[in-house]
């Protein structure tokens, strides 16, 4: 918070802000259904790209594992930092106002990747 007020200060001027806004849930089931073959680094998800044998690798057969940080507790600890650093900012350049305020773009981040690109771009005028 400090750098955005600062940069405001400087007379630092930025364009756009962009939000790509997805719900804790969709967070949490995205990051806590990954699995991943470590060997390889190939990764799957229980949902939305899972191994042809449920737990095992594709390539080798090698059991999969859920990494600490995928965890859904973990995901859980990391999305109440997440808010309770980011908010504050959201807030702060959702409210700027003036010539110099950048444009704020609050984009549904639960939209295919393309989508989102597209809806990004479009709001940017590129």
């Amino acid at each position: 918070m400090a750098q955005a007020e600062a940069m405001v200060e400087a007379g630092v001027d930025l364009d756009a802000v962009v939000e790509i806004d997805v719900p804790d849930s969709v967070i949490v089931d995205r990051m806590s259904g990954r699995r991943v073959h470590l060997a390889s680094g190939r990764t799957y998800h229980v949902t939305y790209n899972p191994p042809k044998v449920e737990g095992k690798d594709d390539v080798t057969g090698e059991d999969l594992i859920q990494r600490d940080d995928d965890k859904e507790e973990t995901v859980k600890k990391r999305l109440a930092v997440y808010h309770e650093q980011t908010e504050v900012l959201v807030d702060f350049y959702s409210k700027l106002e003036g010539e110099h305020a950048p444009k704020y773009i609050k984009v549904d981040g639960t939209q295919p990747v393309e989508a989102v690109k597209a809806e990004v771009l479009g709001a940017l005028g590129k």
